[in-house]
């Protein structure tokens, strides 16, 4: 067998096929599949392999080797052998969105070169919308004006045409492509007519009005461009709900109207600052009381208190390292230490974490890290150095 029959090219939309098994062979965890011909798409172009069912097993992964496309499935051993004819069903849901989002992005992309001269460098699908790189550094406002654009075009209804040429009539055509071609090689093109034309493996919807809409969601620079986060379609109205349900629930907590719960979020921030710094002065009196009953001898005196920050824990020992040689604060495993002395905190600090399992960094007239050990055995350590 040469290759396998690539049936999704036939049609993105069949879901339902028949097949002949050319082999059945264990793999990895499960088995891998070949067919005469499949209708799942075996991954490529930053599009994900589809999954789905073969013969009752189902298809966890498809990938293609050497112009065959192989079937991963789970389970037993299969039922059926070479020269069974099964059926096969892809995950059609999962596939229309990848077109959706496909499509969605090859707007952007055919948008971004033509209006402001910026490449697709980069594309990745995943199982909810894609990201794309542009190699220009598109603003604020000229990626809101690129989504106005790319929806305009959804909403003008153009067929995506798809074709097969040969690489050496590339030349004559305006395409964008990331692969170089030989003039023998087939080269396939997906057109849509005003807004791109590029070679592209990949699966589409059949006319632009099917991705619904484009949404981009975030944007960041990278490597000197853009990198954009894209929901197109049904993805769309996914983050569009999840987005909806998330302010109903903050609209909820902070008894605020949707379009208050900013001010609402404000306000609550304003009095969580003013909360924390009134709780801080709090803090530090009690810690310096609670060094004030540390004899004032230079020796080694600790404490323990829960669920303390590392901040917090490095103010007490600031307080208590005022009238101790050094001071260890301890919070739940985590431990800070402060001393007078550099040489003296390091070879306790290297004591502690071989008695007790402990790791963490020395730095000066600092140590601060966790321990392994119980409290009742950190307690005996620290007593018996005090003592000794």
């Amino acid at each position: 067998m040469e290759r396998t029959v690539k049936k999704y090219y036939e049609s993105a939309y069949t879901k339902d096929f028949a097949a002949v098994v050319m082999a059945c062979e264990g793999y990895e965890q499960g088995w891998r599949i070949l067919l005469d011909g499949t209708c799942f798409y075996p991954g490529g172009g930053g599009q994900p392999c589809d999954t789905g069912v073969l013969g009752g097993m189902r298809v966890v992964e498809c990938y293609a080797r050497d112009g065959l496309i192989w079937h991963i499935v789970e389970g037993d051993e299969p039922e059926f052998g070479v020269g069974d004819g099964i059926l096969g069903r892809i995950d059609f849901a999962r596939r229309y969105g990848f077109m959706q989002n496909h499509t969605g992005e090859h707007l952007l992309s055919g948008l971004a070169k033509s209006r402001w001269g910026a490449t697709n460098v980069g594309f990745h699908m995943s199982e909810r919308g894609f990201t794309m790189d542009l190699d220009a550094n598109l603003d604020a406002q000229a990626l809101l004006e690129l989504e106005m654009y790319a929806n305009g075009a959804v909403l003008a209804a153009v067929d995506v045409a798809i074709s097969v040429i040969m690489g050496e009539e590339l030349a004559r055509l305006d395409v964008r492509s990331k692969k170089d071609f030989g003039a023998a090689d087939d080269v396939r093109l997906v057109d849509i007519a005003r807004f791109d034309l590029c070679a592209c493996a990949g699966l589409h919807v059949s006319n632009t009005l099917e991705v619904g809409l484009v949404k981009i969601v975030a944007a960041q620079k990278y490597k000197g461009g853009v990198r954009l986060m894209v929901y197109c379609g049904y993805d769309a109205h996914w983050d569009y709900t999840r987005k909806n349900d998330i302010l109903r629930e903050i609209s909820r907590l902070t008894s605020a109207e949707t379009d208050m719960c900013i001010g609402a979020v404000r306000k609550l921030l304003g009095v969580n600052v003013a909360l924390k710094k009134e709780i801080g002065g709090l803090k530090s009196r009690i810690f310096e009381m609670q060094a004030m009953q540390v004899p004032g001898n230079g020796g080694l005196a600790w404490f323990y208190e829960d669920d303390l920050e590392m901040d917090d824990m490095r103010r007490f020992a600031d307080f208590v390292v005022q009238r101790a040689g050094l001071a260890v604060i301890l919070s739940g495993q985590r431990y800070f230490i402060c001393g007078r002395d550099a040489n003296a905190l390091r070879d306790f600090a290297v004591r502690f974490n071989e008695e007790l399992g402990g790791k963490g960094g020395i730095n000066n007239l600092v140590a601060q890290g966790a321990v392994s050990a119980e409290l009742s055995e950190i307690k005996r350590f620290l007593n018996n150095e005090i003592h000794s």
